[in-house]
């Protein structure tokens, strides 16, 4: 048994040499006056595209941005994109974004990734990429068969990396997979910056094409003419700084999210009514999420609702409990982007999009958004604090929790 205490949502903590860091390198930046697109942003795209194991990285100013930037600099437009419905929405936002057509997929729930087997049924005439998204850090150990599946079809295959800094499978690492990876580095990540993404790649063409998108299509050839319809995504100095410090402290982030999925690994066996989702043979993982699975006839809102207000224990969000296909913005848009005439009309952009399709039937995905739970997991959870979860998820498992 553990002292009570309250494990909250999430920390992002920064010690003392960190802060010293980080003012130091701002205070570099403001001597400079170059504010944005100088010295720290390529220090930060070196460093994170020696932590991936590739060889380019380009920072964008999200993780967003990172996706439409991809498939924009892979000449992807007008066509099908894959995505799995069991992602967050900024996935297919990107692709309509980008002017492509969303068709989500089902997931596996002994993975959360992509099934390869609706994978095969969702290719169509126009499809051009497939979106693999690793959800909670965990790759998929499928990634070879979707990867063939996408080369058997000449489909690019795009990382979303989002939840993925320090994940990796049989020795490669998430982001050096696909044509490209993106990630982001919102405050919630594994490493975070506040705001940014970036995209990692061994394709120079990609990159080039990349940094000349990001830079409002500024093309350097011909003196900084715009030569492309490109955009402000770029990341600014200052939080470019935050993203050379996390890169530096990346394997003591890293290490210590997995010593803490460790904690909750022996905590929870004993703990009946809840599942953790096993790492797949071969698989690293950062440990975005500590995902596990309650069992059948448990109800999560009224266990998340318990462990609050009994045990002043905050879960975390889902991935995902709101899948995307069920979002209403389908209602008035189709999957092209277009909007609808009026709510359910047909898409104007009919019959190329597709949109005369209502798209649902995710059995896998529907599993996953019901029934799973993420732990509390972040740099500075003590032991004390694992153990503290495990017993009061025993005890409202269990029943003995008492209240409402």
């Amino acid at each position: 048994m553990v002292e009570r205490r309250k494990v909250p949502i999430l920390r992002v903590p920064f010690s003392a040499d960190d802060k010293r860091f980080i003012t130091e390198h701002i205070e570099q930046v403001l001597d400079s006056g170059m504010l944005s697109m100088g010295p720290k942003t390529r220090a930060f795209e070196a460093g994170f595209a020696s932590l991936v194991g590739t060889s380019h990285c380009v920072a964008t100013s999200n993780g967003t941005s990172a996706i439409e930037i991809i498939l924009r600099a892979l000449e992807i437009t007008d066509s099908s994109v894959i995505v799995p419905t069991n992602t967050f929405f900024a996935t297919a936002l990107a692709v309509l974004n980008s002017g492509n057509r969303v068709v989500f997929v089902d997931s596996d729930p002994l993975t959360m990734a992509i099934d390869p087997m609706d994978l095969r049924r969702k290719i169509r005439d126009d499809t051009a990429a497939v979106i693999l998204v690793h959800i909670g850090g965990v790759v998929t150990p499928a990634v070879g068969e979707i990867a063939r599946i996408c080369d058997n079809n000449d489909l690019d295959l795009i990382e979303d990396c989002a939840h993925a800094h320090g994940s990796g499978i049989h020795g490669v690492s998430a982001g050096g997979i696909g044509v490209a990876g993106a990630f982001s580095f919102f405050p919630t990540k594994v490493m975070t910056t506040g705001e940014g993404g970036t995209i990692t790649t061994d394709d120079s063409d990609l990159y080039e094409r990349a940094l000349i998108i990001r830079n409002q299509g500024k093309v350097p050839e011909l003196g900084n003419h715009i030569g492309e319809i490109g955009n402000n995504y770029r990341l600014s100095e200052i939080t470019a700084v935050l993203g050379i410090e996390q890169v530096n402290r990346a394997d003591r982030i890293i290490a210590e999210r997995r010593h803490i999925a460790s904690l909750y690994d022996k905590a929870l066996d004993t703990v009946d009514g809840i599942t953790s989702l096993p790492l797949p043979e071969g698989s690293v993982s950062g440990y975005y999420k500590y995902i596990a699975y309650l069992s059948d006839g448990i109800d999560r809102a009224s266990v998340k609702k318990r462990l609050q207000s009994q045990y002043e224990i905050s879960l975390t969000g889902e991935v995902y409990a709101d899948l995307c296909h069920r979002e209403p913005v389908w209602e008035n848009y189709g999957y092209c982007g277009r909007l609808r005439p009026e709510p359910g009309a047909p898409c104007p952009g009919l019959p190329a999009c597709g949109c005369d399709q209502v798209q649902e039937g995710f059995p896998g995905a529907e599993y996953i958004s019901e029934r799973h739970v993420c732990l509390p997991l972040y740099p500075g959870l003590t032991e004390d604090d694992v153990a503290w979860v495990a017993q009061a998820l025993d005890a409202v498992l269990s029943g003995r929790g008492g209240g409402p």
